[in-house]
């Protein structure tokens, strides 16, 4: 017994220096196309970027830079697609919102209606402002209060306060309530609705998934489209406008 939680340790120890030397060298490999990028060869930095999360690192900064270094080497596509992969880390980072607006706005495909209206952009952005985690913080953070406050009024002899109180607990729990609503469906939508972005330079979209079947739309790099599901090769998007269609794969990326 003894023997065996000794070799358990020693491969503990063994798991957490490759763990380390793996870091090491993605931080090298992420300085490295650092350097690259500032000295003009983009398209060097963004194969080394890509390294850097091919090494599982998952970083705002990283998705940040390799959107900036697909957008310098003509991929705007790419670049949207890890803007949004870094909003998704990092929603109100002003560089990373910037520049998705930036490149959404050069974008060969301008959605219209509704998603080009002002104040239904304002209640997205309003909506996706708080991460998941965000929101599971809060949560914690209100129901740790609410439960508080309540042992507080039973605890307390001040009878006088029993209004105030009550008033308290009833709008701290209905607080409580709808921050946890907002949270359900944020992290429901989250795990249901599946977002890609259009990489290749244009995909047309087609009544059913066979390349014989009649198109209905053509797409080009950079559009935003709903996945519905996928069939084989194939994937069902959904425009903005609801007007939907099969494209293949390949000329999309999940995000």
């Amino acid at each position: 017994m003894r023997a065996g939680i000794l070799w358990a340790a020693l491969f503990s120890v063994l798991a957490a220096q490759a763990e380390g030397v793996a870091q090491a060298a993605a931080v090298g490999l992420f300085a490295e196309a650092n350097q690259q990028y500032r000295d003009g060869a983009y398209e060097d930095a963004r194969r080394k970027y890509l390294e850097v999360v091919g090494a599982d690192v998952v970083d705002a900064r990283l998705f940040y830079n390799l959107g900036n270094a697909c957008f310098k080497s003509d991929r705007l596509g790419e670049a949207i697609l890890w803007y949004e992969r870094a909003r998704l880390l990092s929603p109100r980072d002003e560089d990373i919102g910037a520049n998705l607006r930036f490149a959404s706005r050069i974008r060969k495909d301008r959605e219209s209606g509704v998603g080009e209206d002002p104040v239904w952009r304002f209640l997205v952005g309003l909506y996706e402002l708080p991460s998941p985690n965000e929101i599971s913080v809060t949560f914690t953070f209100l129901l740790s209060a609410l439960f508080a406050m309540g042992i507080r009024r039973l605890w307390s002899g001040r009878r006088k306060e029993g209004a105030f109180w009550v008033s308290l607990l009833v709008a701290g729990a209905v607080l409580t309530t709808l921050t946890g609503l907002f949270g359900a469906v944020r992290i429901h939508q989250l795990e249901t609705d599946t977002y890609a972005i259009v990489t290749a330079r244009e995909a047309t979209a087609r009544t059913a998934p066979d390349a014989e079947e009649t198109a209905v739309f053509v797409i080009h790099e950079g559009t935003r489209v709903r996945v519905d599901r996928s069939e084989g090769t194939w994937l069902l998007i959904r425009l903005s406008s609801g007007l939907g269609g099969w494209i293949l794969a390949e000329n999309a990326t999940v995000v």
